[in-house]
């Protein structure tokens, strides 16, 4: 899966704020983020997995200021989290007890229906 879950808790994100603003609503955002759910499952083994993937993702989203291979390297072999990465790293991921490693990772037992405002886009 690479990177892609960085894209994936985007777009989870990104549907959240469409409903908050009121662009989306519940019903659709609730079958986007399904259909994320189900590409994430597809790619990622574990809630560890898909974290690992998006963190890696984050960091190459906070290099985007470099020019070349080099400096990509570098520059993601230099980073560390910034505020906000640490606490999700602290709250979510750094030990057997945090929620990630908690939290089930299984697939979705009942797909949402796709609202009919969605479906030119229900091949996602």
């Amino acid at each position: 899966g690479g990177i892609k879950a960085w894209d994936y808790v985007r777009m989870g994100f990104l549907s959240r704020v469409g409903v908050l603003n009121n662009w989306l609503t519940e019903e659709e955002s609730l079958w986007l983020q399904s259909r994320v759910y189900v590409r994430a499952h597809h790619y990622y083994h574990s809630w560890m997995h898909y974290f690992s993937a998006y963190s890696l993702g984050r960091l190459y989203w906070q290099s985007s200021q470099c020019e070349d291979n080099t400096s990509l390297r570098e520059a993601l072999t230099l980073y560390k989290y910034d505020s906000a990465g640490s606490w999700m790293f602290e709250e979510l991921a750094a030990g057997s007890d945090r929620f990630y490693a908690t939290l089930p990772w299984q697939p979705l037992t009942v797909q949402p229906e796709c609202p009919v405002t969605l479906k030119d886009v229900s091949d996602l």
